[in-house]
């Protein structure tokens, strides 16, 4: 999703106001049944430096800086270069070394993406910018995947402008391809190009964008890499549609095919914004998958069927699946895999208008992701508030993490398993299958019992007797009294309203769990060369490997 940009402006005064501005989220579109979180053009000020919202400051990679383990410590911070955000991490193992991997976030430092590369298994990290189009655009959503038939490392990103007025521009899908490992990086190469600003006659501004990579040399389609994402299609600013679209590559991300439109249409998809009955085009969040047969499955969420709506509700999302089984170029129907209370009723919203769980400003939503077993089994992870106070005008949240599975490729599908049902919340989780052991992992976002103020990263693992949950951050996090994002709202005035979208689970060939996530431990009492009045906690991304 478009991030937001910080502005950091130069003042005479020694105090540091963080957060100042207030909020304008020009290019926010919120689909009538989607949960979709698309902020452009949100402007926040520091004293003491400035940031210009689109930085121009390179077009290919480069390196920043390196980082590196500290012995014996269970978690390791990856930004090393200044005092500013970095969130919405990724992460990638290569297929062919456990202890290669190439993770991703948003970096408000720069005008890109943040990469971070290590061969080693997380010892030490090569850190940097990630290339972009053209110096009037900034990157956002990096995801990255590995080709090991082609030998490159590939990420792919939104690419785009803002105008002066803060209306977002020219919201292209782009892949940078890298042939060393994830050192360097091309200039990107276009996917989809996207068209308009946000109140134009029509925009075309493409969305949360995610890869998989078909690594069995098996399968027919051995070396396609599928690159899927949402395109909003709106007219004068009003939105109409926001379809799930794939393209694929089978040359390592050089040339891509021609995109198609491939979430379908179903008897369920009765709410319409825009256009014919039974489309089911008002999605978001799509997390393509590629089994050992190469059949290639999408999951995505969908606010259209109403069937699943309380009475008198409206806005709540289903988790719909789609699949291919010959290489993308043809797609099944979807099927609903699970409905979810995450409505307008259902859960709190923050000072931006987004939803939040009960005591916090931190935007969120329900998505997870879509993990295949070896032996074929689909995972899909989501987190709702059916646990909560909901579909009630105050809603209290009590957030949990669940799973759902098929056996019959997607076909049909389980009823929710509790991953995380504590009295807490949940959120963000990321599923994954390991493959030595067949266990399933997920990792979440995990509010703390004792004092709520606080978050971990957690990790629990399914197995034969019984979930076995594990704290993976070695310090909570405190998003109530950040240095950034502040919210400016009575009870919550240096509470962060943003802290990405999503973090990542990935397993190695070795079965070692990869994990990175946003982590916001860190405190501070200085920036900008000032002194802060009161100590604020930064937000960085962290990896921990187990």
């Amino acid at each position: 999703m478009k991030r937001a940009s910080i502005v950091v402006a130069v003042t005479c005064l020694i105090t540091i106001a963080v957060g100042s501005a207030t909020a304008v989220p020009r290019g926010s579109r919120q689909a009538r049944s989607v949960a979709v979180r698309v902020t452009a053009g949100i402007h926040r000020s520091i004293d003491g430096l400035r940031r210009p919202s689109i930085a121009p400051h390179r077009v290919a990679s480069a390196i920043d800086c390196t980082t590196t383990a500290t012995p014996g410590a269970a978690n390791t911070q990856l930004d090393c270069d200044t005092q500013l955000p970095n969130n919405e991490p990724h992460i990638a193992v290569d297929p062919t070394d456990p202890l290669h991997m190439v993770a991703s976030s948003n970096d408000y430092d720069s005008c890109c993406d943040e990469f971070y590369t290590t061969f080693d298994g997380g010892q030490m990290w090569t850190t940097g910018n990630m290339s972009v189009l053209n110096k009037k655009r900034t990157g956002s959503d990096p995801v990255t995947a590995f080709d090991p038939k082609h030998g490159t490392v590939i990420h792919t990103s939104l690419n785009y402008g803002f105008l002066k007025d803060g209306e977002a521009t020219k919201g292209d899908v782009v892949a940078s391809i890298s042939t060393d490992g994830g050192l360097h990086w091309k200039t990107p190469v276009v996917v989809y190009q996207g068209h308009g600003a946000d109140d134009a006659p029509t925009q075309v501004f493409n969305d949360k964008d995610w890869v998989a990579s078909d690594t069995n040399p098996s399968s027919p389609y051995y070396g396609r890499v599928y690159v899927t994402w949402s395109r909003f299609l709106s007219h004068h600013g009003h939105y109409d549609e926001s379809p799930i679209w794939l393209s694929y590559s089978d040359d390592g991300g050089y040339t891509w095919s021609a995109a198609q439109e491939i979430s379908g249409s179903a008897p369920f998809c009765t709410f319409q914004t825009a256009g014919p009955k039974g489309e089911c085009d008002e999605d978001q969040a799509s997390s393509p998958v590629v089994a050992p047969d190469g059949t290639v499955y999408v999951a995505f969420i969908n606010g259209q069927n109403s069937s699943a709506w309380e009475t008198g509700k409206e806005q709540e999302d289903s988790y719909l699946v789609v699949r291919s089984t010959d290489g993308g170029v043809t797609w099944s129907p979807p099927v609903d895999a699970a409905d979810m209370e995450d409505g307008r009723h259902d859960l709190p919203t923050n000072a931006d208008g987004s939803q939040t769980i009960t005591g916090y400003q931190l935007r969120l939503w329900s998505v997870g992701n879509l993990a295949v077993a070896p032996n074929g089994t689909l995972w899909l992870s989501f987190a709702d508030n059916r646990a909560g106070v909901h579909d009630s005008p105050n809603p209290v949240s009590d957030m949990n993490v669940y799973l759902v599975s098929s056996n019959d490729g997607g076909a049909t599908w389980s009823s929710p398993l509790g991953v995380d049902t504590g009295p807490s919340d949940q959120w963000f989780p990321s599923v994954a299958v390991n493959p030595v052991t067949g266990q399933v992992g997920v990792l979440y976002d995990d509010r703390d019992r004792s004092n709520p103020d606080l978050y971990d990263a957690s990790l629990t693992v399914e197995t034969a007797g019984g979930p076995v949950k594990t704290t993976v951050s070695s310090a909570p996090s405190d998003p109530t009294n950040s240095l950034f994002f502040q919210a400016h709202v009575p009870g919550c005035a240096h509470c962060a309203w943003m802290h990405g979208d999503y973090i990542t689970l990935a397993y190695g060939s070795d079965g070692a769990a990869n994990m990175t996530w946003t982590d916001m431990s860190v405190v501070t009492d200085t920036f900008g060369g000032q002194t802060l009045p009161h100590p604020r906690n930064l937000q960085f991304v962290f990896f921990a490997r187990i």
